[in-house]
């Protein structure tokens, strides 16, 4: 219930930055957002979660197998999101 209830607000905020802001023009904006909510929330999510076992066992069990996987498109949605437009 809390992961469909999170990614419906996620498609709310998506939808009003598209409509009521003019970030829909600087290209990749829209996808970097997405980037953030969808993961980042992933992220936050996979503490409430049941442990399954898998990669994190090398790590010391610090962070998911979820959340790991979740990082590289966080930083992804990062630089889309925060990038200089170019020119």
């Amino acid at each position: 219930f809390y992961e469909a209830l999170f990614y419906l607000v996620s498609f709310v905020i998506l939808d009003w930055v598209y409509w009521k802001t003019d970030k829909r023009h600087k290209l990749g904006h829209i996808f970097g957002l997405w980037l953030l909510l969808i993961w980042g929330g992933r992220f936050v999510l996979e503490y409430f979660k049941e442990d399954l076992g898998g990669i994190q066992t090398y790590f010391g069990n610090v962070l998911s197998t979820g959340q790991l996987l979740s990082i590289p498109l966080i930083i992804w949605g990062l630089y889309l999101v925060f990038r200089k437009k170019q020119g």
